[in-house]
């Protein structure tokens, strides 16, 4: 909560300051793709998009990668059956709903704002 004074100078006038009070907040100084990863991809896809854990494929490289196609990891029929490249395009519609994208999809996690899918997506792009 801010605090105020005033001053009164010589003359009449009067100097109104206000002083912040120390509210500092913690701010993040990664990307909101990265962010947005971490908290939403990492528990699966690893928290370098490497798969660790085995829970899900690894995402490193997965723009402009064929769908379903790492070797390492065993991918829903659904997956599977879809086919395409990953492009920006395709993985947009994925992750606002993937059950909607492969219906069977053993992902049911789903990013309904544009503009977080937009930034995971930047985010995605950057693993190599």
């Amino acid at each position: 909560m801010p605090v105020g004074w005033t001053l009164m100078l010589p003359g009449g006038a009067v100097v109104l300051c206000v002083v912040a009070a120390a509210n500092a907040q913690h701010v993040d100084p990664r990307p909101r793709g990265a962010v947005l990863f971490e908290n939403r991809c990492a528990r699966c896809h690893g928290v370098a998009g490497d798969g660790d854990g085995g829970l899900a494929p690894s995402l490193i490289g997965i723009v402009g990668r064929p769908t379903a196609s790492r070797s390492d990891y065993a991918y829903s029929t659904a997956l599977k059956a879809k086919g395409g490249i990953w492009s920006p395009e395709m993985l947009d519609r994925y992750l606002a709903d993937p059950q909607a994208f492969a219906p069977g999809t053993e992902m049911d996690v789903h990013s309904p704002d544009p503009a977080e899918r937009a930034a995971i997506i930047e985010q995605l792009k950057e693993l190599r």
